[in-house]
């Protein structure tokens, strides 16, 4: 019997649906909302309370603009929503937390008619204003200094294009503490150990160390050491960025280290030998292939190099070298007597080579001595030295540098860069490579090396194509990590410095690219006195 009551059932439903609907039909067009994207970019890239400028065209058929409702927010994952805007475009703040994840921008439009909705997401990366790029401390009284950052395509890596936007983050320093720097600073150097950051100051007369996260001054002098020497007379200052990261200090002729998120550098590292020492160049290489030192000192009391112990042994005496072989036809010099002579200036070359500057004291003699340190220590590590003294202007020569992709040096007077071949066995050769502009003097110069060749973090630059190199755009990206000289000028009439970053065309030869369009130039400082990377 329930069966029977269910077909009919059944049988009642399907004759119903069959009924003709005799109702009145009240037919409307559904709205269509267009948004048009056309010539805006598909992800930005925007700084931490920088403002954000997206300019969509919105349009609707069959519909009312007057209805359109719109909202704008910036999205993240585990639901995080925030409103940024509730007009057809978007000129917004964007106070996200800065990350290597992008955040997704959802655009919204509303018939508030009938709910149609219409959307459009781009990817936002949001960077730091304090993240990676080129710190520059400068002058304007020449009693005090202010520091500025600037982040952009040459120096920062989240900046892929040239035509993005360049921050500079100007008297970053003062901003933040209230005051300035008392005194000049003459060299700065960035810390990083994983999580762990800070940036050291050096003037005439003071450490200070700030938190780079915000620029606010976390250490001075006495606080930098774990047991404060009696007299604070800073000298030299040299950070390892690449490999088990470590720094070095000079202070009153000692030296002093730290290794990773250390913040106070031990005792002062105690001399060899009987003869002690006093040292005003310092240097730690980036990635010491020799487990036993870190780097060397140069001896101005004894006119020596001293090897500095391991990095992560810091509380040991510095060493010296082995007894030169000089019956070796490898061996240019004996590190252990390098005659009356003073180190003017100590960095790293090709091939993790330790290259020294020299001049003997009495007279207008140079020199470019390359040291070499091997596994085990050998008495073969002098390998190359190259009297430099005809070389054309260098007893005006107040910079040098190296990159570690040629086996060239730099140096530069007030007003010109030139480029000497040391390549070991072949014959040195200088030649000009840049002339600044008239009234302006060099005040600085460097080789930018990036954030690390080891983890692929560094700035850009554009060279020329080699099939068509006169065509702009056919232009070619590398990365600056060495192949990017970086100069400091001033000019004295208009009180204005610069940096001007000029890449590394034609390497083995150290050709700088002559092409402008091709060389950056960031004004707008004072007298700028030092600069170098935050990573």
């Amino acid at each position: 019997m329930r069966h029977i009551i269910y077909i009919l059932f059944c049988i009642a439903v399907l004759m119903g649906s069959c009924m003709k609907d005799k109702s009145t039909l009240n037919l409307h067009e559904v709205s269509n909302i267009g948004i048009d994207t056309a010539g805006l970019p598909v992800r930005y890239t925007v700084f931490q309370k920088g403002i954000l400028s997206v300019k969509p065209t919105v349009t609707i058929k069959n519909g009312n603009q007057e209805h359109l409702i719109y909202k704008w927010t910036m999205n993240a994952y585990q639901g995080y929503e925030r409103v940024v805007g509730a007009e057809a475009q978007l000129n917004a703040e964007i106070t996200e937390v800065p990350s290597a994840t992008p955040y997704k921008l959802i655009f919204t439009a509303t018939d508030s008619s009938n709910n149609i909705k219409a959307f459009f997401t781009w990817d936002i990366t949001v960077i730091s204003p304090f993240g990676q790029g080129l710190i520059v401390a400068d002058t304007r009284d020449e009693q005090n200094s202010d520091v500025n950052l600037i982040m952009a395509f040459n120096f920062t890596t989240s900046i892929p294009k040239d035509s993005a936007n360049t921050n500079i983050m100007r008297n970053a320093y003062s901003t933040a503490n209230g005051e300035k720097i008392s005194g000049i600073v003459k060299q700065l150097s960035y810390h990083k150990y994983n999580s762990y950051k800070d940036v050291t100051f050096m003037t005439d007369k003071s450490f200070i160390r700030i938190d780079p996260n915000t620029y606010q001054k976390k250490d001075v002098d006495a606080k930098l050491f774990v047991i404060s020497p009696d007299k604070i007379q800073p000298d030299d200052i040299s950070t390892a960025h690449y490999m088990n990261q470590h720094q070095y200090i000079l202070n009153d002729g000692k030296g002093f280290g730290r290794y990773g998120d250390n913040r106070q550098f031990v005792y002062s590292f105690l001399a060899s030998d009987s003869k002690g020492y006093k040292a005003n160049k310092i240097l730690g290489l980036q990635n010491p292939g020799v487990v036993q030192s870190g780097g060397v000192v140069y001896d101005e009391l004894n006119n020596r190099f001293l090897l500095l112990p391991r990095m992560t042994s810091n509380a040991d005496p510095l060493r010296n070298f082995p007894a030169t072989d000089m019956g070796n036809t490898a061996t240019k010099f004996d590190p252990n007597n390098m005659g009356n002579k003073t180190c003017l200036h100590l960095f790293e070359g090709y091939d993790s080579r330790i290259v020294s500057i020299m001049k003997e004291r009495d007279q207008d003699k140079y020199y470019a001595y390359q040291l070499k340190l091997v596994n085990p220590f050998s008495g073969i590590m002098g390998v190359a030295a190259n009297d430099i003294s005809q070389n054309p202007d260098i007893n005006k020569a107040k910079y040098f540098t190296s990159s570690n992709m040629e086996q060239v040096l730099f140096y530069a007077t007030e007003d010109k860069v030139y480029a000497m071949i040391t390549e070991i066995g072949s014959p040195s050769t200088t030649n000009l490579r840049y002339t600044v502009k008239p009234g302006e003097k060099i005040t600085g110069m460097n080789i930018y090396f990036g954030a690390g060749v080891y983890d692929g973090g560094a700035g850009r630059m554009y060279l020329p194509s080699t099939s068509a190199p006169t065509d702009w755009s056919k232009r070619v990206t590398f990365s600056a990590a060495q192949r990017l000289v970086i100069l400091s000028t001033y000019n004295e009439s208009t009180k204005e410095g610069k940096i001007i970053t000029i890449p590394i065309e034609t390497l083995g030869v150290g050709g700088l690219v002559t092409n402008p369009d091709y060389i950056r130039t960031y004004d707008g400082f004072g007298r700028i006195t030092a600069f170098g990377i935050q990573i």
